[in-house]
């Protein structure tokens, strides 16, 4: 049964200090099972989670959103209006399962997925523009797939948070992924430059269709200080 009235707004109240809401959140029984998923692309997620129209994704806490920025955000607020007029927390994201049938995909490690998501955290030093980081998945029989630009040479600031997406060709079962390498080049691009120094603080790695909040896919990755004597820095991965 849906929270309404006062014990809805004490939800609210209680999730700014509890991080996940307030009660069980109704699993989304339109989709199919994990096993059944296959060749999902990654789509065009600022349009199917609305950043494009009301400012941030309908997945991500901030600030209330307008009513008529997307459609799930009309379903929504027409029934609790708090995600229009004061913040948009994580009650109102466990209302994009409940109420819209948006909330991540159940996966398995049968899934079998085309993209992975990559949203990188850089720390005190930057990516310089011109570096390169690279990213590759390692198979459970010991080969590497190809390698993807993480950041297509562009500068990734100070404490900055970027998104990169890997594509497979064929597709892979999540479970066939067993390890990630990432691949620094920071050789010097112009007369003047020393070698390029990167903190590479955080790896996360998500499952996104079209129109989905992403799937957090396991443990985050922390590469650390990429540098010229260490430009190889590898994890296992178990995915989901």
């Amino acid at each position: 049964m849906r929270r309404t009235g006062s014990n809805l707004l004490w939800c609210h109240a209680l999730a700014l200090l509890v991080v996940g809401g307030c009660g069980p959140v109704t699993a989304d029984e339109a989709m199919t099972s994990g096993d059944e998923i296959a060749f999902e692309d990654l789509g065009t997620s600022t349009e199917g989670l609305a950043e494009a129209t009301c400012g941030h994704s309908i997945c991500d806490p901030g600030f209330a959103l307008a009513s008529t920025c997307h459609s799930c955000v009309t379903s929504i607020c027409s029934v609790d209006p708090f995600c229009c007029t004061n913040s948009w927390d994580r009650i109102c994201i466990d209302e994009v399962t409940t109420i819209c049938n948006r909330g991540p995909v159940p996966l398995t490690g049968s899934s079998v997925v085309s993209t992975i998501k990559v949203e990188i955290q850089t720390g005190g030093d930057d990516i310089r523009g011109g570096s390169q980081a690279y990213g590759s998945f390692q198979l459970a029989g010991g080969s590497t797939l190809p390698r993807t630009s993480l950041n297509n040479g562009a500068n990734f600031p100070n404490n900055s948070l970027r998104v990169a997406k890997i594509s497979f060709f064929p597709s892979r079962r999540l479970d066939s992924l067993a390890g990630f390498t990432l691949e620094w080049d920071g050789a010097p691009r112009n007369i003047f430059d020393t070698y390029d120094n990167w903190n590479a603080d955080q790896f996360r790695f998500f499952f996104e269709p079209f129109g989905r909040c992403p799937t957090f896919l396991g443990a985050p990755f922390h590469p650390g200080r990429m540098t010229g004597s260490r430009t190889i820095a590898s994890t296992p991965v178990s995915f989901p």
